[in-house]
């Protein structure tokens, strides 16, 4: 009889406890605003501030939090119409980038630089000392960021991504810094940031970079474009053959979810599909956001217009078009340069962190409306399958329209490139990496990189990857999870040559020395002959798509001394250890 009271006892209190974890549980996941019955298309794309660093300098730029305005609303107001001024608007906090003494921003100001310019940025951490504005599961994390999270101060570091930078300016995951400097990260050098622009135009950005938090820290705002001018870009700029002025406009695309305040929620669904997206680690919005617009429209003229795209979201991949697929767009370059001449596409994919570089031509649309769609994973037609509509209204100014080739008829001719395009010979052995995907005790899946000879490696482990400074190399990245990855390298742009199937076996085995399970990818069989990368993949680039059961092979020369990094730019699996370190040695 005791034993059966005991039992009734633990039963009860058991049950109890799962009442108030579920209670807690619903608690947690406030009301979510309302995608579908969200307006669309009704407010005008904003303009990213600039910042003119072609002449070089030193910029203080603060990261602080402040309320901004994304295009979201509580309701129509009385007049039941959107876009009219008893509109009940909903602001956000966010956190945003800035010049000194200025409003700080999401998407942050557009750096405007030259190459070989230096641009000296000194990154001031201004945040609220009251946490993180997003909660924070600090138990996996690392010692200091963990105890700089729980005193109320927040790690940040910022990342020119693409970016041809000196290991102590990269803004590699170790070198935090809180508000003041209270905590560092282990590799915290500097205050002050050096970019030295030597590289070819092109288009990049700047994000944080903290470690096991970077997720985090760019969805609440932490994003800004950095476009690097060349001798050869102001030329074609100043020749008219490109676009320039407000006839060149840079579109960061950001999918997020709002409670019914406008507030931020981070939607970190571990284990849990989202419609079409076999994703167990994914966080994806429901809004799609563009410079910090919810879908916004942009009012054009019948005239060409340069455009350039970045995937600055999650885990969400874009495939994007015009519902007109008969209006193409014209790629002029990659994520580090121009390509040799423009290529005419349908479509194309951005994955997160990517960018590319196209030509719009608006001419003779004039009273015409095209919405970019997007039908990649998970898009849903009425929401995330729309980005921004672009509205043919406004009158031809006396700007000459660009000559960029547009016309397929004469193989778009239009010469981008001083020099051919042309892949580098590797002088180095080829490096053999994998990617790999394991289930933990509490069924979440963590993601790791590692080597096809010694398996899969945590972020923390020894380093592996280390070529010889002007050296170029070959890597093949085997890919046996099961989702696609996009993977991203430090300090170097490279070109990828082709992709190819293959098949393998997956051998999950513990360390003898670390007592830790390790993984290992076993009796590798390639299949089938490589095939070319698609088209709009050609080029210079920082970032590649690595699909399931594929190795993709790229070159890339190291040139600069020092500790870099390469990882999974699904930040959700980069900040779950999909990260190694690079050292380039001499």
């Amino acid at each position: 009889m005791k034993n059966k009271w005991l039992f009734l006892i633990l039963f009860v209190c058991t049950l109890s406890l799962t009442f108030v974890s579920i209670k807690s549980l619903t608690a947690a996941t406030p009301p979510l605003l309302d995608p579908i019955i969200q307006p669309k298309f009704i407010n005008s794309l904003p303009t990213p501030s600039k910042i003119n660093a072609t002449q070089g300098g030193t910029f203080n730029l603060e990261m602080k939090q402040t309320q901004q305005w994304l295009g979201l609303y509580g309701g129509a107001g009385a007049d039941g119409k959107y876009g009219t001024s008893d509109d009940q608007r909903l602001n956000t906090t966010i956190w945003g980038y800035g010049l000194s003494g200025q409003t700080v921003t999401t998407p942050g100001p557009t750096f405007i630089a030259q190459k070989d310019v230096s641009a000296e940025v000194v990154w001031q951490n201004k945040l609220p000392q009251n946490g993180h504005l997003l909660p924070v599961d600090t138990q996996e994390l690392h010692s200091g960021i963990k105890q700089a999270l729980e005193q109320k101060f927040v790690p940040t570091v910022v990342h020119l991504h693409g970016g041809h930078t000196k290991s102590s300016s990269d803004g590699i995951p170790e070198a935090w810094f809180t508000q003041n400097y209270a905590y560092t990260g282990p590799d915290w050098v500097n205050i002050t940031y050096s970019y030295e622009n030597t590289q070819e135009a092109a288009t990049l950005w700047y994000h944080d970079h903290t470690n096991m938090i970077t997720r985090l820290n760019v969805y609440t705002g932490l994003a800004g474009f950095y476009l690097l001018r060349d001798s050869n870009e102001n030329s074609l700029i100043n020749n008219n053959v490109l676009p320039s002025g407000k006839y060149e406009r840079e579109l960061i695309i950001q999918d997020k979810q709002f409670t019914t305040s406008g507030q931020y929620f981070y939607p970190e669904m571990p284990n849990t599909n989202i419609p079409g997206v076999p994703s167990r680690t994914g966080a994806y919005g429901d809004f799609i956001l563009v410079n910090g617009m919810a879908w916004p429209k942009l009012e054009v003229e019948p005239r060409k217009y340069r455009f350039r795209l970045l995937n600055g979201s999650d885990s969400r991949f874009y495939k994007l078009e015009f519902y007109n697929q008969a209006k193409k767009i014209y790629q002029i370059g990659t994520s580090q340069g121009f390509v040799n001449n423009p290529v005419a596409l349908n479509n194309f994919i951005l994955s997160p962190s990517e960018r590319i570089d196209v030509i719009v031509d608006f001419t003779g649309d004039a009273g015409k409306e095209f919405i970019l769609r997007n039908y990649g994973p998970g898009a849903d037609p009425g929401t995330t399958g729309q980005i921004i509509k672009f509205v043919v209204n406004q009158p031809l100014s006396s700007v000459p329209n660009a000559t960029v080739d547009t016309k397929e008829s004469d193989g778009l001719t239009t010469k981008l490139r001083p020099n051919t395009l042309t892949t580098p010979t590797a002088t180095s052995p080829t490096r053999q990496l994998a990617l790999f995907q394991l289930r933990k005790a509490n069924n979440q899946d963590l993601f790791l990189l590692g080597t096809l000879k010694d398996g899969s490696f945590k972020y923390d482990d020894p380093v592996t990857e280390k070529p010889q400074v002007n050296k170029t190399e070959t890597w093949e990245i085997y890919n046996p999870t099961q989702y696609s990855h996009t993977i991203h390298l430090h300090l170097v742009a490279f070109q990828a040559i082709n992709r190819q199937k293959f098949s393998g076996n997956i051998v999950t085995e513990e360390d003898p020395v670390k007592g830790e399970v390790k993984q290992y990818l076993r009796n590798v069989t390639l299949l089938n002959s490589p095939q070319a990368v698609e088209p709009y993949e050609k080029g210079r680039k920082d970032a590649i798509v690595v699909n399931p059961n594929e190795v993709v092979r790229l070159v890339a020369t190291f040139d600069k001394v020092g500790e870099y990094v390469w990882h999974c730019h699904v930040l959700i699996h980069e900040d779950m250890d999909m990260m190694r370190p690079i050292q380039v040695v001499n």
